[in-house]
Order: C-alpha cells, then sequence, then structure tokens
C-alpha cells in the first residue's frame, strides 16, 4: 500500500471517529462509554497506520538500498545535460572575454616584460581550463566509473547483499520488526507508551532510506554545476570557493565506497556475533549497525575536506 493511501485512511478513519463521538455526544454527552469507544478505535487505527507506514519504509529500503547506493546520477541523461550546458554557455563568454583581453594587451599595449611574460603564461592556462568546462560530463563520468567499480568490488567481497544482513526480511530477527512488535503490544495499554517505539522505527528507517536518496540528489546538482566548480577552482580571486564545492563533488561521489565499506563491515560483525548473543542484544547490535550506515557518510561530509591543493 502505497504511503498516500495510508496517509487517506488515516484521515478517513480520524473523521469517522470524530463523526461518532459527536454523534454519540448528542444523545448521552461526555459518557465513559463514548470514550473508550473513541480511544479504542483511534489505538487500532494507529497501529494499522504505523503499522503499514513502517512497512512500506522498510520494504524500499531492502529491495533500493544496495541499488541507490551503486546507482550515480547519467551527466549525459538529458536533463542533467542540458543544464550543465546551460551553465557551458554562461561560462564561455567569460573564456572568450578573457583570452580577447589578454591578445589585445599584447597586440596593442607595451607594458613591462614581466606583465607580457605573465599574460603569455596565463593564456594556455585559460585555454586548458575552457577545455575541462567542455569536458566537465565526461570527466564525471569517469569520476562515476571508478567509484561505482569501486563500490561494487567492495560489496562483491560479501558473496551478496551484505545490507539483508542488517535488515533481514525475517521479522525475527529484523530490528525494525522487533521495535514494532512493542509498538504494537503496548498500544492496547497505552498509547503515550507505545508511540517512542513507532516514532524511533520511523526515524531509523526513515533517515537510513533519505541519506542514500539525498546522495543521489545533492550529487546531481555537483554534477549540473560541475562545470562551474572548475571555472572558480582555476580561476585565482575565487579558487578558495571552488576548492570547496569541488572537494564536496569528490567526497559525495566516493561516498558510495565508504558506504559498501561500512556495510560490509556491519554485516561481518553481526554475522561473527549472532551465534553469541541473545536476541535482544542481537537486536542493538543491528540498531547500532543501522546508525553507523546513517552517521559515517554526514560525518565524511564534514570531516574530509582540505584534501585539494589551495
Amino acid at each position: 500500500m502505497s504511503s498516500g493511501r495510508v496517509f487517506c485512511r488515516a484521515l478517513v478513519a480520524v473523521a469517522v471517529v470524530s463523526a461518532l463521538v459527536h454523534l454519540a455526544s448528542a444523545f448521552t454527552g461526555e459518557s465513559a462509554a463514548v470514550k473508550v469507544l473513541m480511544d479504542f478505535l483511534l489505538r487500532k487505527d494507529l497501529m494499522t497506520v504505523g503499522d503499514e507506514l513502517v512497512g512500506y519504509l522498510m520494504d524500499l529500503c531492502q529491495r533500493y538500498f544496495l541499488f541507490l547506493l551503486i546507482v550515480n546520477p547519467d551527466p549525459l541523461d538529458p536533463i542533467i545535460l542540458g543544464i550543465t550546458k546551460y551553465v557551458m554557455a554562461i561560462l564561455e563568454p567569460v573564456f572568450v572575454l578573457a583570452l580577447l583581453s589578454a591578445g589585445m594587451y599584447l597586440i596593442f599595449f607595451s607594458g613591462s616584460p614581466d606583465i607580457r611574460s605573465k599574460i603569455k603564461a596565463w593564456i594556455p592556462g585559460v585555454i586548458a581550463a575552457m577545455v575541462l568546462v567542455m569536458m566537465s560530463p565526461h570527466i564525471m563520468n569517469v569520476l562515476f566509473y571508478l567509484s561505482r567499480t569501486l563500490c561494487s568490488s567492495v560489496v562483491a567481497q560479501w558473496g551478496g547483499d551484505p545490507f539483508k544482513v542488517i535488515l533481514p526480511a525475517d521479522s525475527s530477527i529484523n530490528p525494525i520488526s522487533y521495535f514494532m512488535a512493542k509498538f504494537q503490544g503496548l498500544t492496547w495499554y497505552s498509547s503515550e507508551a507505545a508511540a517512542p517505539f513507532l516514532f524511533l522505527a520511523l526515524l531509523i528507517i526513515g533517515a537510513l532510506f533519505t541519506v542514500i536518496v539525498a546522495r543521489y540528489i545533492i550529487l546531481s546538482f555537483f554534477v549540473m554545476i560541475f562545470p562551474l566548480t572548475i571555472f572558480l577552482y582555476l580561476f585565482l580571486p575565487t579558487r578558495e570557493i571552488g576548492r570547496r564545492i569541488m572537494e564536496q563533488t569528490i567526497v559525495w561521489t566516493f561516498l558510495q565506497v565508504i558506504e559498501a565499506t561500512a556495510i560490509v563491515c556491519v554485516a561481518t560483525l553481526i554475522t561473527v556475533f549472532s551465534a553469541y548473543l541473545a536476541a535482544d542484544i542481537l537486536v542493538l547490535l543491528q540498531v547500532g549497525g543501522i546508525l553507523v550506515l546513517i552517521v559515517v557518510p554526514i560525518a565524511a561530509v564534514f570531516y574530509v575536506r582540505d584534501f585539494l591543493p589551495g
């Protein structure tokens, strides 16, 4: 069931319960029976909606997490390439103006030999930068090929899908199913006591899926502005800004290798200790592994920096 249908069902259920309460109140007032009925129906629907929403997100993770980890945006995709070419078109007049200015200075002005020699040495750099900007989609393709190959090689060391060890299909050893079982058991007694387990399940599975989807979206943006990134990095007054953007582009590209390494390490750790740990402790180990998969990419983005020359 899609998330849209789940939310629609919740809204309809709340509307029906509210109508029943108002109808009953017209005859009996705020009686204890009406309150019990409302509480029962809301708890039942909370269980249904919570279970279906978490199940939907967990199914997305189990089906597509590894695929989204390995896949990269296509720099030659018509939409992405169209925006990239638009950025190139903006930069082309800048390069032409720079070359014309340098040529006119060398032809019509008799400056000092030092200035003329610097301009002569600067012209090949401008031409090289212009070529790199024009080739930027293909440069990104090379980076993606290298990163994807390394990521696939790391995952292949496991010999299967290591993510199924961290978030297995078997509900008896699935950490999210463990939280949902606690949630369902407590909902009949106290929705307030059960809500934290639903919140934890949604937070963990939602954050895990968001991290991997965010990488793809942010990387698509960096691909589109890669010509501008090259220009800013090679242009001396803006080199510091360009260096920061270039570093982030490289980090977000190779983030899949870092995440793949983390997945294989966590899956290995869980497999080794699963035979020696009680079920509750194993769940904690799996939850810790999922948190590692969430934290490692964020830490890499914030702390892997200053590796390019300024």
